[in-house]
């Protein structure tokens, strides 16, 4: 039973990390077009953020055995000065493929430093992360955050069984 389960976990993170990640300024531009075009008043939401990475396409697969893979780039003041990709394996009742986008706000100036100063941030250990699921149309603005790290997820292609991002490693790309 290890051994099956050893060989599903390479073939699906195999499959995770296949699809060549195309990162730019392009594709973040377009994943936050898509972004605003989604939610009314998340361009209000991202200017109070200190920060914000930014994922255009995270791939996750699973049965029983899981693993999540993503490239992003972080966004400071307008600018992107880091690319960062993220990584997640979990074991349990899960089945499914999801393709989706993602962007993780970090509220206050500490929670960015917090993320910043960390060669590997990994989330339930370093920080937390609020997952907020909105439908489309919710505006934004006149949501009140109290969170200081939180991440919506939006563009889902595909069907996964569960909605967490405990134990998910952020780490600078090199």
């Amino acid at each position: 039973m290890k051994k099956f389960l050893l060989i599903i976990a390479l073939m699906l993170l195999t499959t995770v990390h296949t699809p060549a990640m195309d990162i730019g300024p392009k594709s973040i531009l377009q994943t936050l077009q898509r972004f605003y075009t989604k939610f009314k008043g998340g361009d209000e939401l991202l200017k109070k953020a200190n920060g914000y990475l930014v994922f255009p396409t995270i791939y996750k697969a699973g049965f029983v055995v899981g693993g999540e893979y993503g490239e992003g780039a972080l966004i400071v003041q307008g600018s992107i000065v880091d690319y960062y990709r993220m990584v997640s394996t979990s074991v349990g009742l899960q089945v499914g493929a999801q393709k989706r986008s993602m962007i993780v706000l970090f509220m206050t100036k500490e929670a960015l430093n917090n993320f910043r100063n960390k060669e590997k941030w990994t989330v339930g250990i370093d920080g937390s992360i609020a997952m907020l699921n909105w439908s489309k149309g919710t505006d934004l603005s006149t949501i009140d955050i109290t969170k200081d790290t939180i991440a919506i997820v939006f563009n889902d292609i595909g069907m996964m069984a569960n909605l967490s991002l405990e134990g998910t490693i952020f780490q600078k790309s090199k």
